[in-house]
């Protein structure tokens, strides 16, 4: 196996990554359908989902005042919210709570983030430079909603084959259809293109014949090309759905937070250069006026270039190597 330290081609060490964890069926997996899991013992064998769920239990109880029932699910029993209609007719919220901006509530959604398993398939799917989008947990119990088909590249049809965004979703509770699993139609991601019409329905007599749940365990990592069609079954058995999804993108695209300038110093100083990467700080645009550009400039290519020194003087292009990099068109 090629040392990943020795290579400087992006794609290159995107590949030895892969390789280093042992990721190669699933990334042939994720080609193929446009989406793979991966098992527990490989994406987290250190119990990290588990510490996931029970930071994810303690931030609901912290945001409601309620501490939710993994066992019945009673407390998200037909949830509705603002989510309640996303579906037109929709009888409650197909997504159940979606509780938005995790990152902030514990530093094991750091590590969520961190992860060196989902870093390597976010990485082959959306570059070094990709972004943290968003960070949301989503706690599903008894429901009567199915969410349709849909692509998360967010962009009007044809859309480009490569990734522009992709998720990576950690299952911390068993994924499968009576529990209001996930479901893809295998291979729509090379269609380039949203589903229409009848296409998008889930379930039910006229639902999309090719629609397949996913089956999962827990400790699991769902990631997902951004162009492939995905939606969800509605949950009929007792319990909670809980996952926790990572939406990420290229940093050209509008991200759903806006983290620039806004995570505290000592966040970025205990984790790795990456860190800041992933959490926005090394985009420039978005200025508010000629100030604003010049100090978004200033701390952006700061970012950029501590990244690039810490992978050895390789920059998130190739083109970077290894000179500063020019703070207005980092992600031209």
């Amino acid at each position: 196996m090629t040392n990943p330290q020795a290579i400087h081609d992006p794609l290159d060490l995107a590949w030895a990554e892969i390789q280093e964890h042992g990721l190669e069926p699933y990334v042939a997996e994720l080609d193929a359908h446009g989406y793979t899991v991966i098992p527990p013992r490989v994406a987290a064998p250190d119990g990290l989902s588990e510490r996931i769920l029970a930071a994810a239990l303690d931030a609901a109880e912290r945001r409601t005042g309620v501490r939710p029932d993994l066992d019945t699910g009673a407390t998200h029993a037909d949830f509705t919210d603002r989510l309640s209609t996303v579906e037109p007719g929709a009888e409650d919220s197909p997504f159940g709570d979606a509780m938005q901006s995790m990152l902030f509530e514990d530093p094991v959604f750091e590590e969520a983030m961190m992860n060196p398993v989902l870093l390597a398939m976010a990485t082959w799917l959306c570059g070094y430079s990709v972004v943290l989008s968003s960070m949301i947990c989503q706690m599903k119990g008894p429901n009567k909603s199915s969410l349709a088909l849909h692509a998360d590249t967010p962009l009007p049809s044809p859309l480009p084959p490569q990734s522009l965004t992709c998720n990576c979703i950690w299952v911390l509770t068993d994924f499968d259809l009576a529990n209001g699993t996930t479901c893809f139609v295998p291979g729509s991601h090379r269609w380039c293109r949203e589903p229409v019409g009848a296409e998008r329905i889930v379930g039910g007599a006229h639902g999309n014949p090719h629609v397949v749940p996913v089956e999962a365990e827990a400790g699991s990592l769902l990631c997902i090309h951004g162009n492939v069609w995905h939606g969800a079954f509605n949950r009929t058995a007792p319990g909670l759905r809980v996952n926790l999804a990572l939406y990420m993108a290229r940093p050209f695209i509008r991200t759903q937070e806006d983290l620039i300038g806004k995570v505290p110093q000592q966040m970025l100083d205990r984790n790795s250069p990456r860190f800041a990467i992933l959490t926005q700080q090394a985009i420039a645009y978005g200025y508010t006026d000629a100030k604003d550009s010049v100090e978004r400039g200033k701390r952006a290519a700061k970012y950029a270039l501590a990244y690039a020194k810490a992978r050895g003087g390789k920059g998130v292009h190739a083109s970077e190597d290894v000179q500063p990099p020019r703070p207005f068109l980092l992600y031209g």
